[in-house]
This record gives structure tokens, sequence and C-alpha cells, in this order.
């Protein structure tokens, strides 16, 4: 992929798209309650249902990164987009019906189309901002953290108001516009590679393999955090819905600067030493929700640190694997990737629902805390690789 113009445009667009992908996914944490209570299911259940689709969002990252080697990037990122916002409006049927088969439905569907967008995102950026691409990761990461910071609570005000079907078709719209968007920008000037990766070859690579089994790590316990934090401090920390739903958006918040500092940070000291800091400050924010006596000062702690730390580690792992990949294998290294992350990390999600409806939602996050712990020994075993300038 050759240097584009328009380069900071496109970055934007990007954010933007990133952002609208990850909002389809923090649209049902605040509202859990009432779509249990409409679907008549338990804890389990909708965990169940939520890590299928998890693991499906990983799984369809194995295509994406391919694909966008074989169609180009922005085609795959235009059908993504179109696609996955056309799938939410089968929630109305499913508020409707009340059925979890349909609800499921509508969300594995979501999952399949966004599941194309982060493999081919990081490949092109990977490519296109050679010489800053761990602070263009960072940015990257901002734009989508900027859109999504807002969107626990736009949607659990929504859902409360119309109905928790209507958040999702909401945010579904948004992303068929930004398709149209896509399409208009990028239409004309989309190019493919003659090399085309290949996931078995890229799991050859066994450079990546300290890297990837880190990453598994990490998938484990941000998939529990990021479905049962606002239920689990609403009832385990008797914080009020509204407000547990606005406290996963300042997590949220926290993120953006922390996307801007780990690139940045990356970019100077090296990836390994941010991933590093960043795992620790994990360990120390959930450590700090379970066991600080005074529970305004254990959430203030985890918002802070969780959000910081939690965004600031991606720009850092992603510019790494790409560092560590070379170009024709890229879109299927960062695949193989988002699969370990998000699909096998998806299994955190049942595993948590499980414990928490056989003992409390407080044993859910002292197993989220194990994985975290693990992911920090694991991250002084990976390779110190930058970019070569």
């Amino acid at each position: 992929m050759e240097q584009r113009p328009n380069t900071n445009r496109h970055l934007t667009l990007l954010g933007a798209a990133h952002s609208f992908n990850h909002s389809l996914f923090v649209i049902a944490p605040p509202l859990l309650a009432l779509i249990m209570s409409d679907l008549g299911v338990s804890k389990f259940t909708i965990s169940t249902v939520a890590t299928v689709a998890s693991f499906v969002y990983g799984l369809g990252a194995l295509a994406g990164g391919p694909l966008g080697d074989r169609i180009g990037e922005s085609r795959t990122i235009i059908l993504s987009l179109a696609f996955s916002g056309l799938s939410t409006f089968i929630m109305i049927l499913a508020g409707a019906t009340t059925s979890i088969y349909v609800y499921a439905l509508a969300l594995i569907l979501m999952a399949i189309w966004a599941s194309l967008y982060h493999p081919t995102a990081n490949s092109l950026i990977s490519k296109t901002f050679q010489g800053k691409v761990a602070e263009s990761m960072g940015l990257h990461g901002v734009g989508g953290t900027l859109g999504v910071v807002l969107t626990p609570t736009i949607a659990y005000t929504i859902g409360v108001t119309l109905g928790w079907s209507y958040s999702f078709v909401a945010f579904g719209l948004l992303c068929i516009i930004l398709a149209f968007v896509f399409a208009k920008e990028f239409g004309k000037d989309d190019r493919t590679s003659n090399a085309h990766g290949s996931i078995i070859a890229a799991f050859r690579m066994r450079e990546l393999w300290t890297l990837l089994t880190f990453n598994v790590a990490i998938g484990l316990f941000m998939k529990g955090v990021e479905l049962f934090t606002p239920i689990y401090l609403k009832e385990s920390r008797m914080v009020d819905p509204w407000w547990a739903s606005a406290a996963y958006t300042l997590v949220l918040a926290a993120g953006v600067p922390g996307q801007w500092i780990g690139g940045k940070a990356s970019d100077l000291i090296g990836s390994k030493k941010v991933l590093i800091a960043t795992m620790a400050g994990i360990c120390i924010s959930l450590i700090s929700l379970l066991f600080i006596p005074s529970y305004t000062i254990g959430i203030g702690l985890f918002i802070i640190l969780y959000g910081v730390a939690f965004y600031a580690h991606q720009p850092a792992l992603n510019s790494l694997t790409g560092f560590l990949s070379p170009k024709k294998q890229r879109g299927a290294v960062y695949g193989i990737f988002f699969f370990t992350s998000f699909g096998i990390g998806s299994l955190s999600q049942v595993m948590a629902g499980y414990l928490a409806d056989a003992y409390s939602l407080d044993a859910s996050f002292y197993l989220l805390t194990v994985f975290a712990l693990i992911a920090l020994l694991l991250s002084f075993k990976l390779p110190d690789k930058r970019e070569d300038r």
C-alpha cells in the first residue's frame, strides 16, 4: 500500500469507523438488566449469547485481513460498516418478539460484518503511516474512543425512553451513513496488493507466539470487564443504574488520552516497556475495585487506571505486531491477533456469567483479575522491537 494523499482526513474517517464498530458492542452492557428482564433470561444465558457473538467477531477477523489484501482495504471497511449497520434492524424484531433467539441472531450478524474492520484498518495504517506507526495507531484509537465514549450513556437514555432495540438501530444508522461517506472518499483510489496473506503461513511465525499468548490473556479479562462492569457496579457496589452506565463512559473517556499516550510513548521508549506498564496499571485498577473498602475511591481508581492503561496498550501492541510481521502477511497476522483477543477472549464472558449466577459478581471479577495478572507476567517475555526509521 503506497502513501496516499489526504492521510489526515483518511485517519479521521478511520477513527470514526473505529468508533462506530466498537459502539455496536458497548450498547448492551448498560442495558443488560433491561434486556434480560424483557427477554426473560439469566446472566449465564445472556453472557453465553454475548460469548458466541464475540467469538464470531474475533473469528471473522481471520477472513477480514486477507479479504482486505484481495479486494482492497477501503472496500472491505465499507462492507463492514454497511452490513453491520443493517443487521441492527433485526433488534426491532427481537424487542417485539422478546425472543432470545432473535436477539442472538441479530448480535451474531452484527458481529460477522463488524469483524472485518480491525485487521483491515490496522494493516492499512501500518503500511500507510510509516515512520509514525505507533502514533498513528494511537490517533486511530483516539478517534475510536472519542466517538464511543458517550455510547453507554446515549444507549441507556435511548433504551429507557424508546426501548433497548432502538439503541442498536440508532448506532446502526450511523454505520450506514459512514459507509456512504467512505465510498465517496475512498472508492476511486482503493488499491489491492499482489501479495496475499495466508493464515497458515502467519501461524508459522514462531517469533509471534509469545505475543499471541499475551494477546489471549488480554482478551480473557477484557471481554468480561466490558460486559459486566455496569451491572457489577449496580448490583455489587450499589451504584445507581444511570451512574453505572456513566461510569463505563468515564472509563472510555480516560482511554482517549490513554490511546495518544500509548502511541507516543511506544515510539519514544518502545512498545514492550509500554505494555509492561499498562498491564501493571490494569492489575492495580482491578485490585482497587475489588479490595479498597471505600467503594467511591475503589471505583474512581478503577475508572482512571483501567481506562488509561487498557487503551494505552492498544497502539503499543498493534505497532509491535506490525513490526514483527512482513507486509505480505500483515493482514493475516492482524486477523489472527484480533481473533485470539476477541474470539478466544470471549470465553471469559460465559465463565464470568456462570460464576455470577453460581456465586457472585465479585467471584467473576476475581477471575478476570487473575487473567490480568497472567498478562502482566507474560509482558516481561515479549520481544523488544522498534520501527525501522
